[in-house]
């Protein structure tokens, strides 16, 4: 017998938690919710969910910021953003970063379960694959020398690396301009491809 998926709700509104839980535990779902973004990212990284469904305003940790440390630390792990704060910067961090859905708050029932079974959908037919060092500096040089290539990436994010086959973790690292997790795994960057990394800090703009 194949297990359900599994889902983490992180949200610091017991109310939402608790709707949330109910929804997705009547369409089958294995849920387990928490109230603080930094245990949330802390259960996330300890245990494997298919999806995690995130609130983005949170007292004690940022939900972009979950948002990232889970895009490094479990990049098969589908995210859905739920908000009662939702902004167009937002959103397009949000899907730069690959979040699947993204929905305001008050959600219907529907709107959450048809978000779950998209994000645990797309996940699971998303095929796996490695880390190739060559093509992340591929695409660092191409940005370095392609003034066009460059603004897209700053504009559109992931989704103009959508050819490429990288999993979302490099994507990721390559539009937020994370130097550590590119050199910890691709090695000692060029002054080229470095410079661009840092040029692409200098520009961010959410």
């Amino acid at each position: 017998m194949v297990a359900p998926p599994r889902i983490l709700v992180v949200d610091d509104e017991p109310v939402v938690n608790e709707s949330c839980r109910r929804v997705l535990a009547d369409e089958g779902y294995e849920v387990d919710t928490i109230e603080s973004g930094r245990d949330g990212l802390e259960r996330a990284s300890a245990r494997h969910f298919d999806l995690v469904v995130t609130d983005l305003k949170m007292p004690d940790l940022d939900g972009m910021e979950l948002i990232r440390e889970l895009r490094r630390q479990r990049p098969d792990t589908a995210i859905v953003v739920i908000t009662g704060y939702a902004t167009v910067p937002s959103a397009i961090e949000a899907m730069r970063l690959g979040v699947a859905d993204y929905i305001e708050k008050p959600f219907t029932p529907q709107q959450l379960s048809e978000a779950a079974h998209r994000a645990v959908a797309a996940a699971e037919s998303e095929p796996k694959v490695e880390i190739e060092a060559g093509l992340v500096r591929n695409v660092l040089r191409r940005a370095a020398r392609e003034p066009r290539f460059a603004s897209q990436l700053l504009d559109q994010g992931s989704r103009v690396l959508s050819g490429i086959a990288l999993p979302w973790e490099a994507k990721a690292a390559i539009v937020s301009g994370d130097i550590a997790w590119i050199e910890a795994r691709c090695g000692d960057l060029s002054p080229e491809e470095r410079d661009w990394l840092e040029r692409r800090l200098q520009a961010e703009i959410w």
